[in-house]
């Protein structure tokens, strides 16, 4: 019995042996404790960049098709009201007054005119509107606005308005035998009823300028200038005045 028993014990151990001679060498020395060395690693190479592409002289090539175009600038928004234009070249029209200078002295006409400029927060129940060219104004007294601001603004009266009565204060001016009428820089002529604003006629004499009138030198003498008009200095009839030697 104890002999079956031995045989049995070393056929086991002589087929354990057989087992273990069959695997790796690596799992060999993991189990009996021995580890095979690591491979030598391989020294890193050296890093060159590569070399940057030479660029070609001149432009560089526009590629084929159509190039895109730039958005137009937006335009401007219209201004509320006409902006006052540069004075035109002088060329003055010959007029039968010496030239006769006499200082300035702006002239208002009455506690409801105003210069251009002017601001008012309010106007008068009088006060009209008048539509010039897709432009409204409103008209008071001789005076002519606009909306600005919360307010109104006085401006030059714009050419070709109509007005049913002349603003108290005006005066008649006689030029190559047709009557105008003058108020507070602003002319007028008789349309069929009603007083249409028309550029200042050549010849006209005045005896008073608004305030804003600019003087200036040319050729040696002096000129005042009003809403682009060119007046002379003149004396007639013994008294300071104004000809109107070129209009707008």
């Amino acid at each position: 019995m104890k002999l079956d028993l031995l045989k049995h014990i070393k056929s086991l151990i002589l087929a354990g042996v057989f087992v273990i001679m069959l695997l790796p060498e690596s799992a060999n020395a993991q189990r009996f404790g021995h580890f095979t060395p690591h491979a030598v690693m391989p020294r890193p190479m050296p890093f060159h960049p590569p070399e940057p592409r030479p660029i070609p002289p001149g432009p560089r090539p526009i590629p084929p098709g159509p190039r895109p175009i730039p958005p137009a600038p937006r335009p401007i928004p219209p201004h509320p009201y006409p902006r006052p234009l540069p004075p035109p070249p002088f060329h003055p029209y010959p007029v039968p007054y010496p030239y006769i200078y006499h200082p300035f002295v702006p002239y208002y006409w009455g506690p409801t005119w105003y210069p251009i400029g002017f601001f008012a927060a309010t106007l008068t129940t009088a006060a009209i509107v008048i539509t010039i060219e897709n432009n409204q104004y409103n008209y008071d007294e001789g005076v002519y606005y606009v909306k600005d601001s919360g307010g109104y603004k006085v401006v030059p009266a714009p050419i070709g308005a109509t007005i049913s009565e002349l603003p108290k204060g005006y005066v008649t001016i006689n030029v190559s035998g047709k009557d105008y009428y003058y108020y507070g820089g602003t002319y007028y002529t008789k349309d069929s009823s009603k007083y249409k604003v028309i550029n200042a006629p050549v010849g006209a004499v005045v005896t008073h300028l608004p305030e804003g009138s600019e003087e200036k030198t040319i050729d040696g003498q002096k000129y005042m200038i009003y809403n682009n008009v060119y007046y002379q200095p003149i004396s007639k009839d013994g008294q300071d005045s104004y000809v109107v030697v070129q209009g707008k």
